[in-house]
């Protein structure tokens, strides 16, 4: 029962968590993959009150050496022990482009300027990058459908010294036969650099500090909960689901750039075991 937590969260989204696929027992040399395309709705940025609708490819694989690739993350299991999972961990962490932001549009941003504002005295934020972070990842398991899970990642932001600390826990249930649920949950802790990165607002050099200057601090960035449905149709094919909500915390949630503190991610595709 452990490794059908291999796809509990296959395709995550950009607002999902780095996932670390369950450590299988496989012939040398051999590697279990799934690839597949589905379609997911998800808000254009943490905070944002725009959903936007995409495809999304879907493709995790894992080899026998205990290097693993899930979604925007890839790592490697390092630990022999049933019930103890720890190795090197990397992930993409998203970026974000600051004119699709609703409430920039009242206080200036790249390229504008805040009504009767100089456009050289607007409040600054700029578009960020998507980067690749690196870190670690420590899972234990109480028995073979209760996982609690962690993870900590360098790298995030224009700067690449945001620091990001994960722990979750996530159990599975198999309702039917072929039919498997997966519920997660967990919370994020995001250091100052990340914060500032992401939900910083930050005034033009020679102007004085005002209403819309932002410098949060490090903090709870958010809290996650996941449902996570696969439909076993063969020993080859997977119908996979997965509603994700989100909640925005302490500084991230107070920043001028929140335009909403609770999102919704809703994914569905289908996926070929090769």
């Amino acid at each position: 029962m452990k490794n059908l937590f291999l796809l509990a969260l296959l395709g995550t989204s950009s607002l999902a968590l780095a996932q670390t696929p369950t450590a299988r027992l496989m012939p040398d040399g051999s590697r279990d993959m799934y690839a597949g395309i589905g379609i997911v709705s998800a808000p254009r940025y943490k905070g944002s009150d725009r959903q936007e609708t995409d495809p999304v490819a879907l493709v995790q694989v894992q080899w026998s050496n205990g290097i693993f690739v899930s979604g925007l993350s890839a790592g490697m299991h390092l630990s022999a022990s049933p019930t103890l999972e720890f190795g090197p961990l990397l992930a993409i962490e998203p970026g974000r482009n600051a004119s699709g932001a609703q409430k920039l549009s009242g206080i200036g941003g790249v390229g504008m300027a805040a009504p009767g504002t100089d456009a050289q005295q607007a409040p600054r934020f700029t578009d960020i990058d998507s980067t690749l972070q690196g870190g670690a990842f420590l899972n234990h398991y109480f028995d073979e459908s209760l996982r609690l899970t962690s993870s900590v990642l360098y790298g995030a932001g224009n700067h690449h010294n945001g620091l990001l600390l994960n722990a979750g826990i996530q159990k599975f249930i198999q309702v039917a036969p072929h039919h498997a649920v997966t519920l997660s949950a967990g919370a994020t802790w995001a250091n100052r650099r990340y914060t500032q990165d992401y939900f910083g607002v930050v005034a033009a050099p020679g102007t004085a500090q005002d209403a819309v200057t932002y410098r949060p601090s490090g903090g709870i960035r958010d809290i996650q909960f996941t449902v996570n449905w696969n439909w076993e149709l063969s020993n080859l094919w997977l119908l996979t689901s997965q509603l994700s909500l989100n909640r925005l915390m302490g500084p991230a949630a107070d920043s001028p750039l929140t335009d909403r503190r609770n999102n919704a991610t809703v994914r569905t595709g289908l996926v070929y075991r090769f």
